[in-house]
């Protein structure tokens, strides 16, 4: 592998925060696809860079001499490119924002290099804020994740674009009876209770779980619990407590699997929302690149006929909820 600048930002991420976790909130990476990248970067030199302890992580000796350089390569890339990207007077700065995933951390490592415009970038935890916020330009564009039918409409000024469908996977203790199949029916799942991040006024999670549900024959037991943390709803999947649902491009904890659904009956939308007033419209062709190429590198395509054509803009319609039955009584 050919190491790139971002490879070296990486390992410094790593060396000042002292810990992988610490690092990949830093770059607004999940733990588990910063362990990917620091793996093949320490097989591109054949030896460890890291040593790692319950305490966390420090460099080697070959890791302390890397780092000099990498920290000497990236500030002399970031004076190289303050001279070649300087931003003309008077450049206003922009602000992108969105729920974690591949789409918010891939333009977090790309899009600062390629704009003339300072970028900043901030983390919501629903798609709901994230979509308000680029309605009145809280922030100039966001990337959300939504389920197919249950996502809602965006405001006047803003457009949508659908960058791919998403199977939504189910969650199971690494112990249970269905967990060594490859997919899961839902109706086996009939018995089962369910966990559920809290209510997001842009993603109905449990208006799709209800219908998908419904679909195949049955009406889900919902535990009155609402977890937003996919490692927490993890270690509560693992405690026998329910099952939870996840985007394919999620990463399995300890102690629990994830398998797709016969049919993929849920589907998330992975969307770039723009605002048409701001500055960042004019790159918006740049913004589609980089997102697609989040999506292609690090999700799981839906086979589904009804997949939009890539970067489909998304009509109204498509993106209001269908009307979901009344939730039951705590």
């Amino acid at each position: 592998m050919d190491l790139e600048l971002r490879h070296f930002r990486i390992l410094l991420a790593i060396a000042e925060a002292g810990s992988l976790s610490r690092a990949a909130a830093t770059l607004m990476l999940s733990q588990p696809a910063m362990s990917t990248q620091l793996r093949r970067i320490e097989e591109s030199f054949g030896q460890p860079l890291f040593e790692r302890s319950a305490r966390g992580v420090v460099p080697t000796l070959t890791g302390e001499l890397v780092i000099v350089h990498a920290r000497d390569a990236v500030a002399s890339a970031d004076r190289i490119r303050g001279y070649r990207l300087r931003p003309p007077a008077g450049a206003e700065p922009v602000t992108v924002g969105g729920s974690s995933g591949p789409m918010l951390s891939h333009l977090t490592l790309h899009l600062p290099g390629a704009l003339s415009n300072p970028v900043s970038f901030v983390q919501f935890a629903s798609t709901g804020e994230a979509m308000s916020r680029v309605g009145d330009r809280t922030i100039d564009a966001g990337c959300l994740v939504d389920l197919d039918g249950f996502g809602t409409a965006p405001g006047d000024g803003v457009v949508v674009d659908v960058i791919g469908l998403e199977p939504v996977v189910v969650i199971l203790p690494a112990g249970h009876p269905l967990a060594a199949q490859e997919r899961i029916d839902l109706a086996g799942l009939a018995t089962e209770t369910w966990l559920l991040p809290p209510n997001d006024p842009g993603c109905d999670d449990y208006g799709a779980l209800v219908d998908a549900c419904g679909k195949a024959g049955f009406s889900p037991r919902v535990s009155p619990h609402r977890v937003g943390d996919l490692s927490t709803l993890c270690d509560l999947v693992a405690q026998d407590v329910g099952l939870t649902l996840a985007q394919g491009s999620a990463r399995a904890r300890e102690g629990v699997v994830m398998r797709r659904l016969t049919g993929d009956p849920l589907l998330g939308r992975h969307l770039l929302a723009l605002h048409l007033a701001s500055p960042l419209i004019s790159a918006r062709p740049l913004l589609l690149d980089l997102v697609r190429e989040a999506f292609r590198t690090r999700c799981v395509s839906s086979p589904t006929p009804h997949s939009p054509a890539k970067g489909q803009q998304c009509p109204t319609p498509h993106g209001s909820r269908r009307p979901a039955p009344p939730r039951p009584s705590p």
